[in-house]
């Protein structure tokens, strides 16, 4: 402890030494200083440069009892925009929330303009899982002046290292994919299907959510990834045993021991049926319309036949015969025969299993019950309260990760982003940070 004192003190000093050589008549307000230094180091990575003007203001602002403004300010600045923000944005690509595996691309700039303003755009939790629109990056200046944007996946390690993130950032209406067959060719993603930045890819290869939700597999963990990173709640969290067997996709075997009562488990129907992969939860917007192969990248299938249908499976080449499963007849087949059919118009309903077991209560559910494809799914998710709770979660771990906060503290930052609430937030995680730097247990 004693060490710990006397560096601490040494930086102090440091500090104290760098003022007062920037202006020899400067009076420190070490107390002051020190606190405005503690916020700024948290906020942008220990970017801000003590002799930028911001960083006056900010020890002005702790110095007038504004703990929260000072926070802010730096929230404000292309500091926080390179460190913070794009951190978080690299969180969010996978369900582990590691930031370790992501690299820049289409949906990093979409999350960071949604946490930063970058892009002209007001910032906007609300809309992370719906907005239409593609995010690109202006190139650093060439020698013939091309500043043209880009995808943040295509540029080169220099120029990803000079990009400005607050100040580079191009937001364009829409957002494509490839094709499943023929010409490699993006072609539009209809706003029905579009999922904000999940939906966002470049390439293959990119490390985004998308790459991540729609590899192989069935398409369930595109949908289950969704929710867990909007609200923080695992796939037990969400299990419901008020579940029918139509809700299950069709190539969970109903004649599993396990369908219906699990041993040393969940039920299989429990999940399938009543959790996040269930049909009537969301899988029905993503299973049979997405994919992503090592050629074309992110693709969107306009037409799912048989063979792309990921709802009938991973396996392709057993898709036909769970497509016609019969249990009674063809006892060797395995398969859930009482799934709905192909649902053509990608339906999703909360109402049939989440409101009898409670989960909309824990989710703060505030939006429509019903409705069809996955932006419309993506709106009324970013209305629930729990998405502004756990974002406030997160930023403390990020910023504060000693400090102790109540749940009644979490839920009155939260509700100051919170749109939907009784007083109507801000819709910007930049509310969140500030409040969350300047509570009490972060000083």
């Amino acid at each position: 402890m004693k060490s710990n004192n006397i560096s601490n003190r040494f930086i102090l000093l440091i500090v104290v030494l760098l003022l007062i050589s920037i202006n020899s008549k400067a009076i420190v307000d070490v107390p002051a200083t020190s606190k405005a230094l503690r916020i700024a180091n948290t906020i942008t990575g220990g970017k801000m440069p003590i002799t930028d003007p911001v960083f006056a203001q900010m020890v002005q602002r702790v110095q007038a009892g504004d703990v929260a403004g000072a926070a802010l300010l730096a929230t404000n600045t292309s500091h926080y925009v390179n460190y913070l923000a794009k951190r978080l944005a690299f969180q969010m690509q996978n369900p582990a929330l590691d930031s370790t595996i992501v690299t820049d691309n289409a949906g990093t700039a979409f999350l960071i303009a949604h946490f930063s303003g970058a892009g002209g755009v007001p910032p906007s939790i609300s809309t992370i899982w719906s907005e239409n629109a593609t995010y690109l990056v202006r190139q650093a200046i060439t020698v013939s002046g091309d500043v043209s944007p880009t995808h943040a996946s295509s540029l080169t390690p220099a120029k990803a290292a000079a990009v400005n993130w607050q100040t580079d950032i191009v937001r364009v209406e829409g957002q494509n994919a490839k094709t499943a067959a023929g010409a490699v060719v993006p072609i539009p993603i209809p706003i029905k299907h579009v999922g904000g930045y999940i939906t966002l890819s470049d390439r293959s290869g990119d490390n985004s959510f998308a790459m991540y939700g729609a590899t192989a597999g069935t398409n369930l963990r595109m949908i289950e990834a969704m929710w867990e990173i909007a609200n923080g709640l695992t796939l037990v969290d969400v299990q419901s045993s008020f579940a029918s067997p139509q809700n299950v996709p069709k190539f969970i075997p109903q004649n599993d021991p396990n369908f219906f009562k699990g041993d040393g488990q969940a039920a299989c129907i429990s999940c399938h049926g009543g959790g996040y992969s269930s049909l009537n939860h969301g899988y029905n917007t993503v299973a049979d319309l997405f994919n992503f192969d090592a050629v074309r990248g992110f693709v969107y299938i306009q037409t799912p036949a048989t063979a792309t249908r990921k709802s009938l499976g991973s396996d392709v080449n057993k898709r036909a015969a769970t497509l016609a499963c019969n249990l009674q007849a063809t006892p060797t087949i395995q398969c859930n025969p009482n799934s709905y059919p192909t649902d053509l118009q990608q339906t999703w309903d909360l109402t049939q299993t989440w409101s009898s077991s409670g989960v909309l209560l824990r989710m703060g559910w505030t939006g429509a019950l019903k409705g069809e494809g996955l932006n419309s799914l993506g709106q009324e998710l970013g209305k629930s309260s729990i998405v502004y709770k756990y974002l406030t979660k997160r930023v403390v771990q990020e910023i504060c990760p000693m400090g102790t906060l109540s749940e009644a503290e979490v839920a009155r930052i939260a509700n100051m982003a919170n749109p939907f609430a009784a007083v109507r937030g801000t819709d910007d995680i930049r509310t969140i940070i500030s409040q969350v730097a300047a509570h009490a247990s972060c000083q």
